[in-house]
């Protein structure tokens, strides 16, 4: 027992600590809530539109900061913004040939952009978006670090982990990893007294929790930045109470100056943000007018688990393989003798056969509960955008066919939701600014059906 204790106990117990250190430093450095001050029309600072957004934002750079900062460079006379008709999506910009001085890098990248896509100093406002991906995510990477360290600069945000932070859970990872290589050495010496692959271990373990300490990324708070931030949303609380300044065109910069980049800032110009794109495109960050007035709405994705969207055969495919090693790893009809056993080897594949054998309990029932419960969601369609695709043909005629839809639904119960999958085959049975109802199965977040939808037009006027 003593021995299990050094060979297993003590790396675990040394990993433990390390994770509830990085853990603790992950919480206590979370961007702290802001209190708005009473509303006013004030403009408090001098603080940019873009950094203006990272503040209202949590001290994250969103999709608002480009778009204020094209309004911005309009009401400052860099560009004009010129709309034709009653559409808003017809706005066209236009240079104004003014020289680009005291610009921030942002927004000299902002102009540079405008001045790319103009064709005789007139570019249309939508088609200043990219066509390539990798292009505008390296764009947008671009724009953000400028943001960031104006606002460092400016004593408004700082890293989310300081170098004190990472340095003590550095010092922490080679406490942890003289753990795991003490049990990892107790274990070594009784076996074959080979000490060799030691000071390896040790280096390796070290290095992947300092690496993973180190890569934290994110802003956070500061006292200054919450002071500024709290009067800026009282700038927004005042603008949040004006009737028609949501509904604002792009063009409307020509008359209400910087409130309507600032307004963008803060997330409260409906129709400008919506024709305005630079590329940095936040489908985490929806509007919708399903309860009767606009606002925005928060969306998670799901990334990580494999059972997201798929059909209950695989995922019973996957447990059945689960307790078929469990079953074998753990034995349970000789399961007292083997946790009795001394052998640390022996007592992990029993530990790892039981986890898997609990794993494949745990799946079928909530395959079982999916089955007979599924929910019922009806709202508005917010996003809807192929998610996977699988190849289909032969080797001369391969191609690539969507397989499973994003659909993110607002039902107006909340600010937050989630998106669902969508097969293919009820893919074409609802669209953006749709209202519909959807049977879905919440634990693997698939829709197994879609109810004839009612147009656009009728849900427009149901919000109205």
């Amino acid at each position: 027992m003593r021995d299990l204790l050094v060979e297993l106990g003590l790396p675990v117990a040394s990993l433990a600590v390390w994770l509830a250190a990085y853990a603790g430093a992950r919480l206590a450095t979370r961007p702290a809530g802001v209190p708005a001050e009473p509303a006013t029309m004030e403009l408090p600072g001098a603080e940019s539109p873009a950094v203006v957004s990272l503040l209202a934002n949590g001290w994250r750079v969103t999709v608002d900061a480009a778009e204020s900062t094209l309004l911005d460079l309009a009401a400052r006379g860099r560009v004009e913004l010129r709309q034709a008709g009653p559409d808003p999506r017809h706005t066209t910009v236009h240079l104004t040939g003014r020289p680009p001085t005291d610009l921030t890098p942002y927004e000299k990248q902002v102009l540079d952009r405008v001045e790319e896509r103009a064709v005789g100093g007139v570019v249309p406002l939508t088609a200043l978006g990219f066509a390539d991906p990798k292009r505008s995510a390296t764009w947008s990477r671009r724009f953000r670090t400028a943001v960031v360290a104006e606002a460092r600069r400016a004593g408004l945000s700082r890293r989310r982990f300081s170098p004190a932070v990472v340095t003590a859970l550095s010092v922490l990872a080679g406490f942890a990893a003289a753990g795991v290589t003490a049990g990892a050495a107790h274990h070594l010496w009784r076996d074959d007294g080979d000490l060799g692959a030691a000071p390896g271990l040790f280096l390796v373990v070290t290095a992947a929790l300092c690496g993973v300490a180190g890569r934290v990324g994110g802003e956070r708070d500061t006292p200054a930045g919450r002071a500024v931030a709290a009067r800026w949303l009282g700038v927004r609380g005042w603008l949040t109470g004006h009737e028609s300044f949501a509904d604002l065109p792009p063009a409307a910069v020509a008359v209400w100056g910087r409130y309507l980049p600032y307004g963008a800032a803060l997330g409260v110009t409906r129709v400008a943000s919506q024709v305005i794109d630079l590329g940095m495109a936040d489908r985490e960050r929806l509007w919708s007018a399903y309860t009767g007035q606009w606002r925005r709405v928060s969306v998670c994705y799901p990334r990580l688990l494999p059972r997201y969207g798929q059909r209950f055969g695989w995922i019973l495919f996957r447990a059945a393989i689960g307790a078929l090693l469990g079953w074998t790893f753990a034995a349970p009809r000789d399961l007292p003798g083997r946790l009795s056993d001394g052998s640390p080897v022996t007592l992990v594949f029993t530990l790892t056969g039981l986890a898997l054998l609990g794993y494949a309990t745990y799946t079928v029932v909530r395959v079982l509960l999916d089955a007979v419960a599924p929910v019922t969601v009806t709202g508005e369609v917010l996003w809807h955008q192929v998610w996977r695709t699988r190849e289909v043909g032969g080797d001369s005629s391969r191609r690539h066919v969507p397989d499973l839809y994003h659909l993110v639904v607002d039902d107006g119960r909340a600010d937050r939701t989630r998106a669902w999958a969508l097969p293919a085959t009820l893919a074409d049975r609802c669209r953006v600014g749709e209202r519909v109802t959807v049977r879905i199965r919440p634990w693997t977040r698939r829709i197994v059906e879609v109810a004839a939808p009612v147009s656009a037009g009728v849900a427009a006027g149901r919000a109205a």
